[in-house]
């Protein structure tokens, strides 16, 4: 069966196209910077901005044969203290975390509607639970899950269901990147301080590995039978 996975270039993404690949399925990986596309195995990559027809056209011509499921793992990150947020920073975290989401659906539907698929988003524990100093990303991602629960509430729609999963820290270059804003906007500690606080406030103790949560995303866009419309992959820290 043929999976799409946006993000496929970041670390969450990467970790879900090698989980796909171990599983034997075939994977049409989008990255926003790909330029050319190419062939890697059972690796197909395209690349565009979703957010711009001619990024919509390689997507729906890419899927045209059928799609099994659709997990969306791209995204920015939005922190910054309420008082530095500015209209421009807003719209495009929004922008590029939920309304290109709407547009991979609009073009990929035709392909789920043909092999009763799955469509997975990968949100976010901030778009449960509100977090200080983030509060543009957590708007996108609130958003995101709102979307979601919408769509898994409607019947009738050829069999595809819809799933977010709310994954918590990963281990990730985006993750420091986002750790050492929050330091920063707190005034009160490095980023490896504020790393090793946020992990003592996870129940589990430590963040996850890019593995872990690409697994949890593989597990709802494939696993036989029910499966959740929300899962929250956070190591205990918020419970859904």
């Amino acid at each position: 069966m043929t999976y799409l996975v946006t993000g496929a270039t970041g670390a969450i993404g990467s970790a879900i196209v090698a989980e796909l690949q171990a599983r034997s399925e075939t994977v049409i990986a989008h990255g926003r910077s790909i330029r050319t596309p190419s062939n890697d195995g059972t690796v197909h990559w395209i690349g565009g901005d979703l957010l711009t027809a001619e990024g919509q056209n390689t997507v729906r011509e890419a899927s045209a044969g059928g799609l099994a499921g659709v997990i969306a793992a791209h995204g920015v990150p939005g922190s910054a203290p309420l008082a530095d947020l500015t209209r421009a920073f807003t719209e495009r975290v929004m922008r590029i975390n939920f309304e290109s989401l709407l547009a991979l659906l609009e073009v990929t539907l035709p392909a789920l509607r043909r092999c009763c698929g799955r469509f997975v988003a990968v949100a976010s524990q901030a778009g449960l639970v509100g977090e200080p100093d983030n509060a543009a990303y957590s708007a996108s991602k609130f958003a995101v899950v709102g979307w979601i629960r919408h769509l898994a509430g409607q019947a009738g729609d050829a069999g595809i269901t819809y799933h977010a999963l709310c994954a918590g820290c990963t281990e990730s270059p985006l993750l420091t990147a986002v750790h050492d804003q929050f330091a920063r906007a707190q005034g009160t500690a490095t980023a490896e301080e504020f790393a090793a606080l946020r992990q003592r406030s996870i129940p589990v103790g430590r963040f996850a590995t890019p593995h872990e949560t690409a697994a949890a995303a593989v597990y709802l866009a494939t696993a036989d039978g029910p499966r959740p419309t929300i899962l929250a992959e956070s190591g205990g820290e918020v419970v859904w």
